[in-house]
C-alpha cells in the first residue's frame, strides 16, 4: 500500500467510483479498528467507530488536498472521532493496551505448534504483567509506542500523523522502550 495507491483510489472516488472507496475501506478497515480499539478499549466501540470514520471519510474526500498521506488524514478523522466519544462518555484515559497484549499473545500462539497447559499460565500472566507495564506508560509513549510497534508505521509515517519532528518521534519511542523496559524488569529478573 503506497501513496500513490491511496491517492489514486481517491480520485476515482472523487470522480465517482464507489467500488473505489470499497477499496479504500478494506485496505484500512483493519488498522483504523486497531486504533480505535486501542484508544477506546472496546471492540463494540471499535465497530461503531469505525463506520463512523469511514462515513466521515466519504464525506471529506472531495475535500482531500493530497498534500500529505491519506493515512495521516485518516489517523486524524479516527482520532478525533474517539476523543469526541470519550468526552462524551467522560472517559479520562486515552490508551487502553488489551489490544496490544492480545496481539502479542496471538503472535506467541502462531509460533507454537503445542504448548503445555503451564505454558497458557505463564502466557497469562506475562500478559497481566506486560499490560500493567504498558498502562504505566504516558499517553506520548504509548501513542508512539502503538504505532511503531504495532502498526508498523515507519518514524516518518508516525512524525507525519502526530504532526512531530522526526527528531522527537526518535525520542519519544527511545524514552517509551526504557521506560517499559524499566518497568518490566523485576517480573523478568525473577524468571532468568
Amino acid at each position: 500500500m503506497t501513496v500513490t495507491d491511496d491517492f489514486t483510489l481517491i480520485r476515482s472516488i472523487q470522480a465517482g467510483d464507489h467500488q473505489a472507496f470499497e477499496s479504500l475501506v478494506r485496505r484500512y478497515q483493519r488498522q483504523v479498528a486497531n486504533l480505535i480499539y486501542v484508544t477506546m478499549g472496546g471492540r463494540d466501540d471499535a465497530e461503531d467507530i469505525a463506520q463512523e470514520v469511514f462515513i466521515r471519510v466519504y464525506r471529506s474526500l472531495p475535500k482531500f488536498k493530497f498534500d500529505a498521506s491519506f493515512f495521516s488524514w485518516l489517523y486524524r478523522i479516527t482520532m478525533n472521532l474517539c476523543i469526541d466519544e470519550m468526552r462524551k462518555r467522560k472517559i479520562r484515559r486515552v490508551l487502553s493496551l488489551d489490544y496490544l497484549t492480545e496481539g502479542t499473545l496471538e503472535k506467541s500462539r502462531k509460533s507454537k505448534d503445542y504448548t503445555m497447559a503451564s505454558d497458557s499460565v505463564l502466557t497469562e500472566e506475562k500478559r497481566q504483567v506486560i499490560q500493567s507495564a504498558l498502562q504505566r506508560l504516558t499517553p506520548e509513549h504509548r501513542e508512539v509506542l502503538v504505532l511503531r510497534e504495532y502498526q508498523d508505521l515507519s518514524y516518518n509515517e508516525i512524525a507525519e500523523t502526530l504532526g512531530l519532528r522526526l527528531e522527537a518521534v526518535k525520542s519519544r519511542i527511545f524514552r517509551a522502550r526504557m521506560e517499559l523496559k524499566n518497568f518490566l524488569s523485576d517480573y523478568f529478573e525473577e524468571r532468568t
